[in-house]
């Protein structure tokens, strides 16, 4: 494809009614109004401040419609309709980017479909680590880690690539609030379903485990919470993760380089 492709219909139509989108593809999102949003867009550098994963795609023959992601936010780890975010063009600009590598899109039960049920499986069994906590305390930290992470997002843009991925503020630690970084969440999800598969077909190979840590700073032998710290603006950079889609302003385009989705962003 040379340059970008307009579609013709809304992001319904052309996405989720012509099952043009995969499970398990990521889903950056630019919220129009938000503070938060623009925070943490201001301190990452880039055009999106959240992350979602596709979790079930519609299926009419199963007797179900409708399309579903799941997402990390201040509420914790939920699951939505797809809708929310491709029904909003006034409050939503969103990309769709996919992993493209033949181990992980071949649908052999076997092979690439193995392992996207188990990186939708581990982001599931997260879901309800938000019903750990007594629900007084888990409102008082749901309102701490959504000002902190107001402020981490403009200080980590004062950091060098090095710095800034070796420290977080000790409150942000002690209050787990990487653990609610929507991008992290993906990241995490990714690594873990990828690295579990592995573990179960005895591969000792670690080249797919690499293609699945998004951000060029994190090493493979590097903690959970740096695997944690990945930003939107990760998700977005990375060669590894194809772009597919862009929904600007409602309108859908298909597109397969960095190039045109710069040309769409600025138009």
């Amino acid at each position: 494809m040379t340059g970008p492709k307009k579609l013709a219909g809304g992001p319904m139509a052309e996405l989720v009614e012509k099952d043009r989108l995969k499970r398990a593809d990521i889903l950056l999102t630019h919220s129009k109004g938000s503070l938060l949003g623009w925070l943490i867009r201001f301190g990452t550098g880039s055009y999106w401040n959240h992350a979602a994963m596709v979790y079930v795609i519609r299926s009419p023959d199963q007797g179900y419609d409708h399309t579903f992601i799941i997402e990390s936010g201040g509420a914790g780890i939920d699951i939505h309709n797809i809708g929310h975010y491709f029904q909003n063009p006034k409050k939503f600009d969103i990309a769709i980017k996919r992993l493209e590598r033949d181990w992980f899109q071949d649908d052999s039960e076997d092979r690439g479909l193995r392992f996207r049920k188990r990186v939708r499986g581990f982001a599931l069994a997260e879901i309800d680590d938000k019903y750990d906590h007594r629900l007084l305390l888990d409102i008082a930290r749901r309102l701490l880690r959504q000002l902190i992470l107001a402020f981490i997002f403009p200080w980590l843009r004062t950091r060098t690539p090095v710095k800034r991925r070796a420290r977080i503020p000790r409150i942000a630690r002690r209050l787990e609030v990487n653990a609610y970084i929507c991008s992290g969440f993906v990241q995490w999800a990714y690594y873990r379903g990828v690295g579990k598969v592995l573990e179960e077909i005895g591969e000792a190979d670690q080249t797919k485990l690499r293609e699945v840590i998004f951000n060029p700073e994190i090493a493979q032998e590097d903690s959970e919470e740096v695997l944690l710290s990945t930003t939107p603006a990760d998700l977005a950079n990375s060669d590894k993760l194809a772009w597919k889609y862009i929904i600007k302003d409602g309108v859908v385009w298909e597109v397969g380089s960095q190039d045109d989705v710069e040309f769409i962003l600025r138009s």
